[in-house]
């Protein structure tokens, strides 16, 4: 049952934890990381996590619940982004200047 829904979110878990362990790997042996992986790969994961589990909520929302659930998730995967991020350049956020 939602076999097709289940498989892409099972594709987006797998590619975007990728791209988040391939920008750690970067940034630990050469010292350098893409900003738009940085951020929004943890969002895709997030999205495949929350598809994985409710494949009914994939497609366009239809109701007011629907849509704000559909928002938290989006921004539960944004905050994830910008911790990454963080966690990766605290420098840039005006921390570790000292």
């Amino acid at each position: 049952m939602y076999i097709k829904q289940r498989l892409f979110g099972l594709l987006l878990i797998v590619l975007c934890a990728g791209m988040v362990y391939y920008g750690w790997y970067l940034l630990r042996t050469e010292g350098v990381y893409y900003l738009k992986m940085a951020a929004f790969a943890p969002l895709g994961t997030v999205g495949g996590v929350f598809l994985l589990l409710f494949p009914t909520m994939g497609g366009k929302p239809n109701s007011g619940r629907q849509k704000a659930i559909v928002f938290a998730v989006f921004a539960i995967g944004i905050i994830a982004g910008l911790v990454n991020w963080f966690l990766m350049d605290p420098g840039f956020f005006g921390f570790g200047t000292r």
